[in-house]
């Protein structure tokens, strides 16, 4: 009986699906770009937290207060962001550059992103259960997931989970 050398499961899937894969659109960037474009979006997430978080009203005094968390959340994704911009900057300063990254099917990964912006944007006018349902649909579509008893079973599952948890288990109410 022969043994084939262990294959890591990351690689061993790609290998095996790579065939399996239909045709798609690629594009490679090199990944000190990649690394500063997605550092500049951190940080003005980050940023984004921060002003929210001062908006927060603070009836602590000088303990820890409700808007605390989210401006040590914001804290840390910018150092974060700063270390990913950073390093890029470096590499591109010493000329040790890193490999090059390839994004398949990248208008799906731009719809992805755009979904993720306008979920909190949803989920105020339309509430969480609607806004939940509408982008989980959406990104089931996006990842070729297209059967609809099996979108709707992962929806409905989905949001069933979460009022069983969070409003029913946890007493906090999903607007």
């Amino acid at each position: 009986m022969v043994r084939d050398k262990a294959i890591p499961m990351n690689l061993a899937d790609h290998v095996m699906h790579e065939d399996s894969l239909p045709p798609a659109k690629e594009i490679t960037i090199r990944s000190e770009l990649g690394d500063i474009v997605a550092g500049l979006g951190l940080a003005g997430i980050a940023a984004w937290f921060m002003v929210e978080a001062i908006r927060l009203p603070d009836y602590s005094g000088t303990a820890i207060g409700a808007a605390d968390f989210p401006k040590g959340l914001a804290f840390l994704l910018l150092l974060g962001a700063l270390g990913l911009v950073g390093g890029a900057v470096l590499r591109l300063a010493t000329g040790h550059a890193g490999e090059s990254s390839t994004i398949r099917r990248p208008l799906h990964v731009l719809i992805g992103a755009l979904l993720l912006i306008a979920f909190p944007l949803m989920m105020s006018y339309a509430g969480y259960y609607i806004a939940m349902g509408i982008f989980l649909t959406a990104f089931l579509y996006l990842a070729d997931i297209n059967r609809p008893l099996l979108v709707g079973g992962c929806v409905a599952g989905f949001l069933l989970f979460t009022k069983i948890i969070f409003e029913m288990i946890l007493q906090t109410p999903l607007p």
